[in-house]
Formats: C-alpha cells, structure tokens, sequence
C-alpha cells in the first residue's frame, strides 16, 4: 500500500517546486513593476515561447490521459504542471510581442497575473494530494456503485459499514456484507469470497476488498 501514497507524496513535492516558481515569478514581476524595465525582449524569445507552447501542450494532453487512465495523483499534477506551462508560454508571447511593441509593463504584468494563477493551480492540486494521504471522504457515486454492484449478488441481502481508503491511484474497500442467517457457513464465507471479487472486477479503482459476514435483519454496534 505504500507506494500508493508515495505518489501522493510525489505529487505534493511537485507543488511545492510550483510554488517555488511562482514565488520567483511573482517577486520578479513586482520588481520590474517597480522599478522598471531596461529593455524589451528580442526576437529569440519569441521563437522560444512558440516552440515550448507546441512542446507543453502534446506533454500535457499525454501525461493528463495517462493519468486520469491509471488515477495517479503524481502524473495528474505533473500534467497540470505542463497546463501552466502551456498557459504562461502563450502569456509570455503575448507580453513580448506587446513589449516590442512599446508596451513594456504588460512583460511583468502578465509574469504577476501568471503568478497568481500558478498559486490557484498549487492549492487545488495540493487540496487532492492532501486528502490522499490524510485520508478524504469517498464521493456518492463509488458508494453507489458499491451498493449495486452487492445488491445485484444472488444472496446478498444488504450491505452497510462502508469504508474506502484511499492510496494514491487505487483504494482499499471494507464493509460488511447481510446474508440470510440460514446460509452455512461454508456458503457464507464462499458468497462473501465471490462479492468480494465481483467488487473488483467492475471497480477499477478498488484493488482490495474485506467483508465481513453479518445476519441479515441482526443490529450490531460496530463501534465496539
């Protein structure tokens, strides 16, 4: 289960790089602000920001896919890295041509806005990154999902006591699982064994499953 949430971790010190940049984008912006700017930027820059625009957007439409296709915290950020990356190279040729132009403030200005977008970017990512390791609330829809996929079983009565950890790209399921008090306890242990598996394989993001076996139409204290 660890690397699950090592790539949580992953994703987390790829925010703290971006709020590093964005530090040092900002503060540079204000400076120039300021203070000033001696001279606008050359015709390279230009030839620079459109190569990296075409670069950042093929690394961010592959990294996003594969990402979302294996749930990874650490890729996902990464590609949402490659976004701002996207987004502060089309910024960055508009502010040159402008500044060539003799609008010199629109270099820091854009660099400032930049910024402020790039810190907007780091607190959703971080927010994810965040619950993945300290444990965040499962959405209603893999609850619902959990709850048709058992209540379709043959001989499964009812299921109750949902718990979803999450680790990374996959997550670990435990609930308890109502069958008829009749059944045996070979029978028991066999259904359970089977919606266990069943769980899985029609989840993807559930890897791991523990049932445990309960009466139907018995009440326990689940706390104790």
């Amino acid at each position: 289960m660890g690397h699950g949430r090592a790539e949580s971790i992953a994703g987390i010190i790829i925010i703290l790089f971006l709020t590093f940049v964005a530090y040092e984008i900002l503060t540079s912006a204000v400076d120039k602000l300021l203070f000033g700017i001696t001279e606008a930027p050359t015709n390279w820059a230009i030839f620079m920001a459109i190569i990296e625009i075409i670069v950042n957007i093929f690394l961010n439409k592959y990294q996003m896919r594969i990402g979302k296709k294996i749930n990874s915290p650490a890729i996902i950020a990464d590609a949402k890295q490659q976004g701002m990356d996207v987004l502060s190279n089309v910024a960055i040729l508009a502010s040159v041509i402008l500044s060539q132009g003799g609008f010199t403030f629109m270099d820091p200005l854009v660099g400032f806005l930049m910024g402020l977008f790039i810190l907007k970017a780091v607190f959703e990512v971080g927010k994810d990154n965040i619950n993945n390791i300290m444990g965040k609330v499962p959405d209603e829809d893999i609850i619902g999902k959990i709850k048709e996929v058992t209540s379709s079983t043959d001989g499964v009565c009812g299921v109750h006591n949902i718990k979803i950890n999450y680790f990374g790209s996959y997550a670990t399921l435990s609930l308890h699982i109502e069958v008829n008090p009749k059944l045996s306890l070979i029978e028991s242990h066999n259904l359970t064994h089977y919606t266990q598996n069943k769980i899985k394989d029609q989840i993807d993001i559930i890897q791991a499953v523990v049932g445990h076996i309960c009466p139907f139409g018995e009440e326990y204290d689940h706390d104790d």
